[in-house]
């Protein structure tokens, strides 16, 4: 697999790496220390199977800068690393299109779990962000934390215009109705890419599955565009 970890300090890099090494030992690092050098690496053609980022580095403009990011590079699955752990921050992250958030505080094997989550599909906050939960929202009243579809923007509604080559690729084998271990083998990566890949697709288009997905794509063809 391919990571980029962004963060102003080397030992934490050098860290997070080890970490990663344990999931793929043959795994490949991209680095980055600064906003400059983390939009030069974060380039769709680098094909990064994750981004741990950390969210205050030099010349960043906190989750700001993650939307400016995903914008130009919306196929990218991107974990926060920060060691400001405020709820605002958390909701300002996850609606940048963050799909985890991993307070520095946390012991190595919580972040490895956080990672391993995100690279499974999943996504990962700390328990405080569970305040980013109204009472009053369905997802409070049912005990089903979901993220709410007005938290996807504002980098999500450009996924469609902007899927990567892979993610195209990807979506047509599964409008084909191929499984992940079928995506897998055909296009010769990890089963864990294709998941991660789809759940930054459904997480972009607001949909939970691949039917879901499927029936969006149906009406984005119908529209006379091509996938």
């Amino acid at each position: 697999m391919k990571f980029l970890v962004a963060d102003d300090h080397e030992l934490i890099r050098q860290g997070v790496k080890s970490l990663l090494r344990r999931l793929d030992p043959d795994a490949q690092f991209d680095e980055a220390d600064s906003w400059d050098t983390l939009a030069a690496a974060a380039r769709p053609d680098a094909n990064h199977d994750l981004a741990i980022v950390d969210l205050h580095m030099s010349g960043m403009a906190s989750a700001a800068s993650l939307v400016a990011l995903l914008k130009a590079n919306p196929a990218l699955p991107l974990l926060v690393l920060s060691a400001e752990e405020s709820v605002e921050e958390m909701r300002a992250v996850l609606a940048a299109g963050a799909l985890g958030f991993v307070p520095k505080r946390e012991p190595a094997n919580v972040m490895l779990k956080a990672i391993e989550l995100v690279l499974s599909g999943g996504a990962y906050v700390p328990i405080e962000a569970l305040s980013l939960i109204t009472p009053a929202s369905p997802q409070a009243r049912t005990g089903v934390a979901e993220t709410p579809p007005s938290m996807l923007q504002p980098h999500h509604r450009h996924l469609m215009e902007n899927l990567s080559p892979r993610q195209q690729e990807i979506m047509r084998l599964v409008h084909r109705g191929w499984t992940n271990k079928m995506i897998a083998r055909e296009l010769g990566v990890a089963e864990g890419t294709v998941k991660v890949h789809l759940s930054v697709i459904f997480r972009a288009l607001s949909v939970h599955n691949r039917s879901a997905a499927i029936a969006l794509i149906n009406g984005w063809l119908e529209t006379g565009r091509t996938l």
